[in-house]
C-alpha cells in the first residue's frame, strides 16, 4: 500500500516507522525540521531540549522499547517542582520550607496539612466512579478544598503538566487527573526514575529520520485531503495532487479537522471538540526567574501571575544535569531580556476538559473510516508516550505490529 502520514512529531514518525517496514511511506511535514514538541538547540557546545524533556521506564514503555531500538542512550534526570507567588511564598516538593520563616507560619502549615489531606483523599477517590466524569474544580468543592490549596498547590501542579492556563486547570476531569498523579507517583509512595536523552531529544528524531530517508518531506506541509472510493487525494504546497491508498493524520486535532476537504458528520463532532493553549518558549541564561530563594529551586519552577498564562521555568542545569557555571533554562509565557535569550519558539498544548475527555472514548470510531486514520497525543494524556502510542495503534491497524 501507498500511506502518506501528514506530521513528523513522534506519533507520525512512530508510524511512519513501523509502516515503512512493509508498505510504500511518503511523510509530509510543513516545518523545515521533523520531530515536532522534540527540539534541541546546541548553545556552547550544550544539548539543551527546549520541548520533550523527561521520561520514565514506568510510564512510557513504548518510547523506552524505540530508544532501546535505536540505541539511544539516556541519563538519570532529577525532577522536583516548585512555586513561587507574588505574596512572598515560595517552596519546592523536596524543600517545603526553602525560606526558613515559613517554620513558624501557621497558614504555611496549613497548606501543608491540607496537601496531605489531598494525597489520602485522592488515593481513596481511585476506587470512586461517581467523581470520574466531575470536573477537578468540582472534586474540590465537593470535599471542602480551600482556595489557597488550589492557588498554592494543584492549580500550578495541573497548569504546570499540561500547559494550561491556571484559570482553566481545574476544569480538568478529576478521574483521569487523579489516575494520572497516581500513575506517576504524584500521590505518594510511588517514586520513579526520571530520565533525558543523552546528548538532546533530537537524537531519537535524527534516527527516525535517517531510516526514513528521502521518504520524508521536510518543508513541504499538505493543503488538504479528499477521500475517494479508491484512493486518498492530498494537495501538497507546492500545489501538486498525490494519491495514496490511505492516510495518516497525526497532527494536532484541530489541525486535522482542517486538513479535511470533506469531513463526516463524526469527524466534525469528535474533532472540533479538541481545543489547543499557545504557549510562548524562552530558551535563556537569565537565574532571575528562578525562585529567589535558592533552596527552592527545581527542575519545573512555577510562577503564579494574574495575566492567566502558566509560567514555568525549566532549570535545565538540574533537569539534564548539565556541569555549567551558566544557568541554562526554559521559560514558557514570560517576557525575557534580549541579552539573556539563546532561542525562541512557540508549542502547542491540547487543553483537557471533561467534554474533550469524553471525546477521546469515541476516537476510535474515526480510525480507518474512508480510509483515513488518526494520530496524537491528544489520543491520550498529551505527552510523548500518548502520541507514539497512537502512532503504533494506527501501525498495527494498517498490519504492521510491533
Amino acid at each position: 500500500m501507498r500511506v502518506a502520514v501528514i506530521g513528523s512529531g513522534v506519533s507520525g514518525l512512530g508510524a511512519a516507522n513501523l509502516l515503512s517496514r512493509i508498505h510504500e511511506v511518503e511523510v509530509y511535514e510543513r516545518e523545515q525540521r521533523a520531530g515536532g514538541h522534540t527540539r534541541t538547540i546546541q548553545k556552547n557546545g550544550v544539548s539543551l531540549d527546549t520541548g520533550f524533556l523527561v521520561h520514565n521506564e514506568q510510564n512510557y514503555p513504548l518510547l523506552t522499547r524505540l530508544f532501546q531500538e535505536l540505541g539511544v542512550r539516556t541519563q538519570d534526570s532529577e525532577m522536583s517542582f516548585s512555586v513561587s507567588c507574588g505574596c512572598g511564598l515560595e517552596y519546592s516538593g523536596r524543600r517545603p520550607f526553602a525560606q526558613p520563616r515559613r517554620l513558624g507560619d501557621a497558614r504555611f502549615h496549613a497548606l501543608l496539612w491540607e496537601v496531605g489531606r489531598w494525597l489520602r483523599t485522592a488515593r481513596r477517590s481511585l476506587q470512586e466512579l461517581d467523581c470520574e466524569y466531575w470536573s477537578l474544580e468540582r472534586y474540590l468543592d465537593e470535599r471542602r478544598f480551600s482556595s489557597r490549596f488550589r492557588r498554592h498547590f494543584l492549580v500550578p501542579l495541573t497548569s504546570a503538566l499540561w500547559s494550561t492556563a491556571p484559570g482553566r486547570a481545574l476544569e480538568f476531569p478529576a478521574g483521569p487527573a487523579i489516575r494520572f498523579f497516581d500513575n506517576h507517583g504524584m500521590l505518594g509512595f510511588r517514586r520513579f526514575g526520571w530520565r533525558y536523552v543523552t546528548g538532546g531529544s533530537d537524537t531519537y528524531v535524527n534516527k527516525l529520520a535517517a531510516r526514513l530517508g528521502g521518504a520524508l518531506h521536510m518543508g513541504l506541509g499538505v493543503r488538504s485531503i479528499k477521500r475517494r472510493p479508491d484512493d486518498v487525494e492530498l494537495v501538497t504546497e507546492d500545489g501538486e495532487l498525490r494519491r495514496f491508498d490511505a492516510v495518516v493524520v497525526a497532527t494536532h486535532a484541530d489541525q486535522a479537522l482542517r486538513l479535511l476537504e470533506d469531513p463526516s458528520r463524526e469527524e466534525e463532532r469528535i474533532l472540533s471538540r479538541f481545543t489547543y493553549t499557545r504557549n510562548d518558549a524562552v530558551l535563556h541564561t537569565d537565574s532571575s526567574l528562578l525562585p529567589h530563594a535558592r533552596a527552592a529551586r527545581a527542575s519545573w519552577n512555577y510562577r503564579l501571575r494574574d495575566d492567566g498564562r502558566p509560567t514555568v521555568t525549566y532549570y535545565l542545569n538540574k533537569l539534564q544535569r548539565l556541569e555549567s557555571d551558566v544557568d541554562y533554562c526554559l521559560t514558557l509565557n514570560e517576557e525575557v531580556a534580549d541579552e539573556h535569550v539563546l532561542d525562541r519558539g512557540v508549542f502547542e498544548h491540547p487543553l483537557y476538559t471533561v467534554d474533550a475527555v469524553a471525546a477521546q472514548r469515541e476516537l476510535p470510531e474515526l480510525s480507518g473510516a474512508r480510509r483515513t486514520y488518526f494520530a496524537g497525543a491528544y489520543h491520550g494524556n498529551g505527552f510523548h508516550e500518548d502520541g507514539l502510542a497512537s502512532g503504533v495503534r494506527v501501525a498495527a491497524q494498517l498490519g504492521v505490529s510491533w
